[in-house]
């Protein structure tokens, strides 16, 4: 129990301390974009500096509250070396983009989405790095941070479903775009937390987003368990993010029919079929290379 408060006051720091950055962030966003430098952040609200002051919140906080809890090592956090890493990132990539891409496909076959006219293949190779980059930090976040924390206090099924829970909140809960701020200030952060919520109001939306991105977590929590090493995961949220995010770039939305399909590709029910197809192949294939189970 000493352990979960610890927990609980590290997520309710993540917040303030994340509030407090949004700020500055915003500021020092638009002063770059006055310089000439990343000018695209002239155009970006406030509400994405809120959430990226988050995560660099619960980056920033997570070694600190690591120590906190006299974790000596990444032993503790239930992860050891993994001499087949290489292999593991490449099939988890391989697993991840070859089940969106067949989602994809069949949204593209059933007109739901159409090709753009002009086809940005210039941004693959930037869009396979953010997807690298976000896939290492998260899985960082919430794999070997909060689910070895999770580890210490609970049954590895169970750290496996509340990190999962966290990880869809924590994606799911964003500020409400249409609140305008006609003007930001330090406090400015504090004002957009009770707008967090207002996904919860839509219960198709709950419905067709939270699910999938609660199944996701579960199969990376999962595999992250399994083989004691971060980096199938790593390839699989890579795999997932790299697909989506090139699609929504070569492709416009015809419709949407929540809570089936929803606004993005991984949003709806359908999505989660594919990811329980990813699941099932990627414990098939570690099945077969005797990785070790949750206890």
């Amino acid at each position: 129990m000493k352990d979960l408060g610890k927990i609980l006051f590290y997520f309710v720091a993540v917040i303030v301390l994340g509030a407090l950055l949004a700020p500055p962030l915003y500021w020092g966003g638009h002063w770059l974009a006055g310089k000439g430098v990343l000018t695209f952040l002239a155009e970006t609200d406030f509400q994405k500096f809120f959430n990226r002051g988050v995560l660099i919140a619960a980056l920033g906080l997570l070694w600190p509250t690591i120590r906190w809890l006299h974790i000596g090592g990444f032993r503790d956090l239930g992860l050891e070396k993994n001499p087949r890493w290489l292999t593991h990132l490449g099939i988890g990539f391989g697993i991840a983009a070859l089940v969106v891409a067949l989602l994809a496909g069949g949204y593209m076959v059933a007109e739901i989405y159409h090709w753009k006219k002009e086809l940005p293949w210039g941004r693959v190779p930037g869009l396979l790095f953010s997807a690298l980059v976000v896939a290492l930090l998260e899985e960082g976040l919430f794999r070997a941070g909060i689910l070895g924390l999770f580890r210490r206090t609970m049954s590895p099924r169970a750290a496996i479903f509340f990190t999962a829970a966290i990880f869809s909140a924590v994606h799911f809960l964003k500020p409400d775009d249409s609140v305008e701020l006609t003007q930001v200030g330090w406090l400015s952060g504090f004002a957009l937390i009770p707008h967090v919520f207002h996904q919860f109001a839509e219960p198709l939306l709950v419905l067709g987003g939270f699910t999938t991105i609660f199944v996701l977590g579960l199969m990376l929590a999962d595999v992250t368990v399994r083989t004691r090493s971060l980096w199938m995961a790593i390839g699989l949220h890579a795999g997932v993010v790299f697909v989506k995010m090139t699609f929504s770039k070569f492709t416009k939305r015809e419709s949407a029919h929540l809570p089936w399909i929803g606004e993005e590709l991984q949003i709806g029910l359908i999505p989660v079929v594919a990811l329980l197809l990813g699941w099932f192949l990627a414990w098939l294939w570690l099945r077969r290379r005797n990785a070790q189970p949750p206890a």
